[in-house]
């Protein structure tokens, strides 16, 4: 006669129970979008693990991620506690459609002898809010005339050589919502790190200067793009200033637009779920034209 039997061990489960509004990412209410890390601890050298999903709460029906698609094991589900260690852990990212069911994550623990013990935790995906959007500052300051002060390039003996027009700065803001709480840390406000890629796009396109000065935020400070020009900012910060500097054109109307692209939390790959809001437009109202004088 063979008998099963169960191990005895220590689990913590490093989830934030409760803690998650619908307004904010967390690996028992996943955005669509997002990887979670489902970590238990408390574990014995030796045991073979393993994690899995069903889609019932008796674990029952196993679910494939390559078949169902709405979810993947970004690492590995399956693995044996090294020496010196005692915890398991993997990431899963949930993908499109995953909002439209509840899932029960299993972590099952197997020593040498056979005997295993196991647990599970529901995990109910939601519709992604994480939302990166740009707007003029103040919001209602959508045009502005033209900067003609010579610390800014403004040339009056020559204003018609390249850049003797000078340049006019605007500042947008960017701004996040719906952050993901950083787990790893106690402290309040914070969230993950979120980044984008700045694009200045004007209208009509007159081949004029144009460039980002700085980002900065609260907590971030001066931020420095990396190579690909992406800034990457503090969890602490909701929002960072863009400087952007364009070039005069007299006799010109110049729509300036600036749009984030590329933009994701980096911690959770989460993406924008709100493209509708990515773009500001600030127009520099016409420089008049001044040509040639003429004397006698």
């Amino acid at each position: 006669m063979t008998t099963t039997k169960n191990i005895i061990i220590t689990v913590t489960l490093l989830l934030a129970f409760g803690l998650t509004a619908n307004a904010q990412s967390s690996a028992l209410k996943p955005f669509e979008g997002a990887t979670h890390t489902y970590r238990w601890s408390g574990l014995q050298e030796g045991l073979d693990y393993d994690f899995y999903l069903t889609a019932d709460q008796g674990g029952m029906s196993v679910l494939d991620d390559i078949a169902l698609g709405e979810f993947d094991f970004v690492t590995s589900p399956t693995g044996t506690v090294g020496v010196g260690e005692n915890s398991a852990s993997v990431d899963i990212a949930w993908n499109a459609g995953a909002a439209l069911h509840t899932y029960y994550v299993w972590f099952k623990v197997t020593n040498t002898s056979g005997c295993s013990n196991y647990r599970y935790v529901p995990v109910e995906p939601q519709w992604s809010q994480f939302d990166l959007l740009s707007e003029n500052v103040p919001l209602d300051n959508t045009r502005s005339c033209p900067d003609v002060s010579s610390a800014n390039g403004f040339n009056a003996l020559e204003p018609n050589v390249p850049g003797g027009a000078g340049y006019t700065n605007i500042v947008f803001r960017v701004r996040r919502e719906n952050g993901t709480d950083n787990h790893l840390t106690a402290d309040a406000g914070d969230t993950y790190n979120w980044s984008f890629i700045p694009n200045l796009s004007i209208d009509p396109d007159l081949s004029l200067g144009k460039v980002v000065i700085s980002v900065a935020g609260e907590t971030s400070g001066s931020i420095v793009a990396d190579l690909n020009e992406r800034y990457s900012v503090s969890g602490f910060d909701d929002e960072v200033l863009v400087t952007v500097s364009i070039e005069n054109a007299p006799g010109y109307d110049l729509d300036v637009t600036m749009t984030v692209t590329e933009q994701r939390e980096d911690e959770t790959n989460l993406s924008d779920s709100n493209l509708s809001n990515d773009g500001v437009t600030h127009t520099i109202e016409v420089m008049p034209v001044i040509n040639s004088m003429g004397g006698v």
